[in-house]
């Protein structure tokens, strides 16, 4: 992508909620104020704890950007095909893909898995926190550099989810979104099963941090979070400094990250690099047996891995669905305070992972930036157990 691209103009806002007023707004509140202040930091721990291990009923609310068999795509399967995760809904925001295209995806992608009727799909965050930077893009390449990916950026805004550019695969859902907000279903959710809730947020946290500040009493009652996001210790994989998901919508990330949830694990890029997707893991999928899902595979990746058999990819979110349907799939997790730049510069989305040093006690909040956290960070995975779970659940009957 050069700089001398012409972007298209930005459409008008779609959704109600997400503007760059109420962002401002949501920045201004503290994120203390949604539990008391001695709850912001995390116990403190010697040697972190990994995951816990899901129940045969752990409900899990997805935020996702989907697309049509990309990591959101793939880590939706995963849950919806394991019996240890009842699936309360996919709410989705824009990032790889504008809302409206996400919304067809999920819904579509429900059918092939005869899902449709027991998960809702609910269009949230249209734009950022603090509105859509795709008209000024060029701009902010001529000062800081070349963007690698823009996601949804690439392209013009579809005016509604039966409206894209290019028809889904297997064509246009027959159901149809469900009609409130995307922060409202995961209020309500959250109070409907206090303390048994996970959140997965696995794309811009726009959603997620709309619910929180809209709905502070929700806080304490979710059991987790866990994000596919930043790139810790890694150069970032947008800008030099910034992973995609916390580039696209900082803000958004930095009030979730400083919310006071009982837990936090995020999945960063310096984990998902390691994790490689060749034409082995494929020739596994795809020859096991044919179920619409394996069919997706061959048909959309098939052509790719013929024209170039030795063509790679990452799998990002599909390791947060691993690493929570079994737990032992981690193999370093470590304790760091995470934070995000939000100063409009080169390090714009950077995240910021504070970990122990000669004078930081990780025991001492005192010790790192004010309204930081502990949180938990997945560094590396047992790959080959990671590809059998990932392998199996790809190719269950339907």
């Amino acid at each position: 992508m050069v700089r001398t691209v012409k972007m298209p103009k930005a459409p008008a806002l779609v959704s109600t909620v997400s503007t760059a007023v109420l962002g401002a707004v949501l920045l201004a509140v503290p994120a203390s104020q949604a539990q008391p202040a001695a709850q912001v930091a995390a116990p403190a721990q010697v040697t972190p704890a990994a995951p816990p291990a899901p129940t045969a009923t752990e409900k899990v609310i997805m935020d996702v950007d989907m697309g049509q068999l990309n990591d959101d795509a793939v880590a939706m399967f995963m849950l919806a095909n394991s019996k240890k995760v009842d699936l309360l809904g996919v709410t989705v925001v824009s990032g790889n893909t504008w809302a409206e295209e996400g919304t067809a995806y999920s819904l579509r992608q429900l059918e092939l898995i005869k899902q449709q009727n027991r998960v809702p799909v609910v269009q949230g965050g249209g734009e950022p926190l603090m509105g859509s930077r795709q008209a000024t893009i060029g701009a902010e390449q001529d000062l800081f550099g070349n963007v690698e990916y823009m996601g949804a950026y690439r392209r013009e805004r579809p005016p509604s989810y039966r409206e894209l550019a290019t028809e889904p695969y297997g064509g246009y859902p027959r159901t149809k979104p469900a009609r409130e907000a995307a922060a409202q279903f995961i209020a309500e959710q959250v109070k409907k099963y206090p303390n048994q809730v996970t959140l997965f947020v696995l794309g811009p946290a726009t959603n997620v941090a709309l619910a929180v500040r809209t709905y502070p009493e929700i806080v304490p009652l979710v059991k987790q979070v866990i994000y596919m996001g930043g790139a810790v210790d890694i150069p970032g994989n947008t800008s030099p400094a910034a992973e995609f998901n916390w580039w696209f919508d900082p803000e958004a990330a930095k009030i979730v990250l400083r919310t006071p949830f009982k837990r936090q694990l995020v999945v960063p890029n310096d984990v998902a690099e390691r994790v490689h997707y060749t034409k082995k893991e494929y020739d596994r999928i795809v020859g096991a047996r044919n179920t619409p899902i394996t069919k997706m595979f061959r048909d959309l990746q098939g052509p790719q891995f013929e024209a170039n058999p030795a063509r790679e990819s990452f799998v990002w979110d599909s390791i947060t669905s691993a690493v929570f349907l079994d737990p032992s799939i981690a193999t370093k997790i470590e304790d760091r305070y995470v934070d995000i730049d939000t100063t409009f510069g080169p390090d714009y989305g950077r995240a910021l992972g504070y970990g122990p040093s000669r004078d930081r006690d990780m025991n001492d909040p005192e010790n790192f930036p004010a309204g930081t956290q502990k949180i938990q960070v997945l560094f590396d995975i047992d790959q080959d157990a990671f590809w059998n779970l990932y392998v199996d659940l790809m190719t269950r009957p339907i």
